[in-house]
C-alpha cells in the first residue's frame, strides 16, 4: 500500500485565516456603524434646516400679509386679515401654527413696532434667537410696508 501525501491546509493556517477574516469583519462592522452614525446627523441637520426655512418662509409670507397682535399671556402672535386668522403659538420647544408644528428650541423673542422694542398688542417686527442646538441662530422677521401705509398712518 502506498502512502500518497494530500495538499491540504494545515490546523494553524485555518486558524490564522479565521483570526484574519475576523478581524476584517469586525473593522467592516464598526466601519457600518460610523457611517450609520454620520448619516443620523447629516439627517438631524438636514430636517432642523428644513423645518428652520419652512417655517422662515411661512412665517414671514403670513406676517407681510396680515396684521400681527401679540399675547403676551398665551405667548401667541395672532395674525388677522379681512379673510383670515393664523395663530403662532410660541413654546419652549416647538412652535405651533394651527395644525403645523415646527420643532425649533426658542432661546428669547423680541417684538418690534417701528423699529422699538415693544412689549405692546401690535407689533410690526419680531426677532426669534434658536438655541444652540440650530447654532444660535437668529431670525429678523419685520413688515414690509409700502408707501401708501406711511401717506396714510397719522404723524404722532
Amino acid at each position: 500500500m502506498s502512502k500518497t501525501k494530500l495538499k491540504a491546509f494545515t490546523l494553524g493556517e485555518m486558524i490564522v485565516v479565521i483570526v484574519v477574516a475576523s478581524i476584517v469583519i469586525a473593522m467592516g462592522f464598526l466601519m457600518l456603524n460610523m457611517v450609520k452614525k454620520q448619516v443620523r446627523i447629516i439627517q438631524k441637520t438636514y430636517h432642523q434646516k428644513t423645518a428652520l426655512q419652512f417655517f422662515e418662509a411661512t412665517f414671514i409670507r403670513d406676517f407681510n400679509t396680515r396684521n400681527a397682535y401679540y399675547d403676551e399671556q398665551k405667548n401667541r402672535v395672532s395674525l388677522k386679515s379681512s379673510k383670515n386668522s393664523i395663530a403662532y403659538t410660541f413654546l419652549d420647544d416647538f412652535i405651533i401654527r394651527e395644525k403645523d408644528t415646527f420643532p425649533l428650541k426658542i432661546v428669547t423673542k423680541k417684538l418690534f413696532l417701528e423699529g422699538f422694542e415693544t412689549k405692546g398688542k401690535f407689533i410690526d417686527a419680531i426677532e426669534i434667537n434658536l438655541s444652540e442646538e440650530f447654532s444660535n441662530q437668529q431670525l429678523f422677521i419685520q413688515q414690509t410696508k409700502d408707501a401708501a401705509h406711511y401717506l396714510n398712518t397719522p404723524n404722532n
